[in-house]
């Protein structure tokens, strides 16, 4: 170039030298740069491969958090099902323990109604086999009260006797609440009780109970009227024949030869809504025949027992038919003779005239007319009379008898006879003494003869005549 110097060669290499050192700079500050960039882009990669890194360790946190969490929610579902399924089989437990608690509670509640029909049952049984008991259960070894009684009839007569009888009485088994009446005639001998029967109601009238499942309930089996009607007679037949043996235990032979025991029941008559006491049975039997009864022999039967001795038994005493008894306590006791009291007549002692028109006035003024006297006489008045009553049946034959002792059956008998001569329908044999068994047998037997002993008749006197009459034993020279 113009006017430019020409360089040197230290010039030259100065600058090539300085040009070197400066290329060399720029070479290391390239290098440096790109160290600087590589250390920068390393520091990026290793920034961004921490950060994969980080999210990488922070997706296999979350990954495993969430695996975590599954394997947790898998460990409560499974913790959560076990639990279900325990109170399940809890809850299935607990229904089967409630079901067989029920079922037991029930079983239970069965047995025991079960076992209340099984008891009340027994109960039931029991009470008929305590009925059935009176004769196996009556008191024994009475004997020596004869005793007493027989003092009793030496101080006091035979009202003594017969308050001594039922003091007695009164306290035996099965008697505590019978109320004995007892009355003693010592020209018959005869022993006459009456006492108070137990109730019909005293048969229970269920015959069992059973449980019966589709009730759940005890039920009573009721008893059929038939059966009760058996027991019931059964008891009646009972108690009278453990009178009787009581009356013969407790009473001499030589004081008492003949028995009588009446039993009444204390009940309420359901066509008057009134208080009845109708007889049930009636026994009337002598001393000698009513021991050979073998009482304690078990297959003995005392509805037949009482057949066989000839007594009267209702039929249907549940439904209080009664019957006719043999003999009245009440009216064997004799109105009173002692000093002061009113007039009494002694109908053995009177005249056999007078005797014969007493008997017609009592039976005139009892209803009867047309008398007819035959003109024999034994001691006694025999005579045809008529009668309007229907009950009667017109015609009827009288005989009556002034003993002092029993009239022997063949007296009925000869009533019968006279009854068919004068084709009577019906008879009265008339006594101041008393009939025996056989005479009440052959009696109930026709069925159309009526036997009046000396208490009847002397209460016959008294009602219709109005005189008191008493039968002393002392017979006049003519009688």
């Amino acid at each position: 170039m113009a006017g430019s110097k020409p360089k040197g060669v230290a010039q030259q290499l100065f600058e090539a030298q300085q040009r070197r050192a400066a290329h060399k700079a720029a070479l290391e500050k390239a290098a440096r740069a790109a160290q600087e960039k590589e250390k920068r882009a390393a520091a990026r990669r290793e920034e961004a491969a921490a950060r994969q890194a980080q999210r990488a360790a922070e997706e296999s946190a979350k990954r495993q958090q969430a695996s975590d969490a599954r394997q947790v929610q898998q460990v409560l579902r499974e913790l959560e099902k076990r639990e279900t399924l325990r109170q399940q089989a809890e809850a299935r437990q607990a229904l089967v323990r409630e079901r067989d608690a029920a079922r037991d509670e029930k079983a239970r509640a069965v047995q025991r109604l079960k076992d209340e029909a099984a008891e009340r049952t027994r109960e039931i049984e029991r009470r008929v086999a305590a009925i059935g008991g009176v004769l196996t259960g009556r008191d024994r070894g009475l004997e020596p009260l004869r005793a007493d009684t027989g003092a009793a009839l030496e101080s006091g007569g035979a009202d003594g006797f017969a308050d001594c009888v039922s003091q007695i009485l009164a306290e035996r088994a099965f008697l505590r609440r019978a109320h004995p009446e007892v009355a003693y005639s010592p020209d018959a001998r005869r022993l006459t009780v009456a006492v108070d029967l137990p109730r019909p109601e005293g048969v229970p009238s269920d015959k069992a109970f059973r449980y019966v499942a589709a009730q759940e309930a005890v039920v009573a089996i009721p008893r059929r009227e038939a059966e009760t009607q058996r027991v019931y007679r059964d008891a009646v037949a009972r108690l009278a024949l453990c009178v009787a043996d009581y009356a013969a235990a407790i009473t001499a032979p030589e004081a008492v030869e003949v028995i009588a025991v009446n039993g009444h029941v204390r009940a309420t008559d359901p066509a008057t809504g009134r208080p009845v006491r109708p007889c049930l049975v009636s026994l009337l039997v002598e001393r000698d025949a009513f021991e050979l009864v073998a009482l304690d022999e078990p297959s003995l039967d005392p509805v037949r027992c009482l057949a066989h001795l000839r007594a009267l038994l209702s039929d249907d005493p549940l439904g209080l038919q009664s019957v006719i008894p043999f003999v009245d306590p009440g009216l064997e006791r004799r109105p009173s003779t002692e000093a002061g009291a009113a007039t009494v007549l002694d109908l053995t002692a009177m005249d056999p005239y007078d005797f014969e028109r007493l008997i017609r006035d009592l039976f005139l003024a009892m209803g009867f007319r047309a008398w007819k006297t035959p003109d024999s006489r034994d001691g006694g008045v025999d005579a045809v009379a008529v009668r309007d009553d229907i009950a009667i049946g017109g015609v009827c034959v009288i005989q009556a008898k002034r003993y002092t002792h029993t009239v022997p059956v063949e007296a009925v008998r000869a009533l019968y006879g006279t009854m068919q001569e004068h084709k009577a329908y019906t008879g009265l044999v008339v006594t101041t003494s008393s009939f025996g068994p056989a005479s009440h047998a052959f009696a109930a037997e026709v069925g159309r003869i009526t036997l009046v002993d000396g208490a009847r008749l002397r209460a016959l006197i008294k009602e219709h005549l109005g005189v008191d009459a008493v039968v002393s034993g002392r017979r006049t020279a003519t009688s």
